[in-house]
């Protein structure tokens, strides 16, 4: 399976029809994407799951798959946070290679624009 296939999977997956049941549940939190690319090498489950967990997250499904050429994996990592800014910039601090990532931009352009605005309250003062 190639890379562009394998997050095509992971994004049919995470729009997938789900029963009433699971949407009530799903409502209730959102979730973001992400998709790594990792030399086989240097794959560690724990500090993956530590730098998504320092930055108050969870990991609620993870997903690896091998890559044709055995050198590296793709790591589809789905999160409890809507706003993943935060451990996409711990990831590119420690050297992934982030393929793909889906979050919400509205909410993250809402918080930004609330911030500049306190920002610039305060510089007014």
């Amino acid at each position: 399976m190639q890379t562009k296939e394998f997050i095509k999977q992971q994004v049919k997956k995470f729009a997938a029809g789900i029963t009433p049941e699971q949407f009530m549940e799903l409502t209730e939190q959102e979730h973001s994407l992400i998709v790594l690319e990792v030399p086989i090498n240097d794959y560690t489950l724990s500090e993956i799951a530590r730098l998504v967990e320092d930055n108050n997250a969870r990991v609620i499904r993870l997903e690896v798959l091998p890559s044709k050429d055995g050198l590296s994996l793709l790591v589809s990592l789905k999160l409890d946070i809507i706003d993943i800014s935060a451990v996409l910039r711990s990831f590119e601090r420690y050297s992934y290679n982030i393929i793909y990532y889906f979050m919400r931009e509205g909410d993250i352009s809402d918080t930004y624009e609330d911030r500049l605005k306190e920002l610039l309250h305060y510089l007014d003062m």
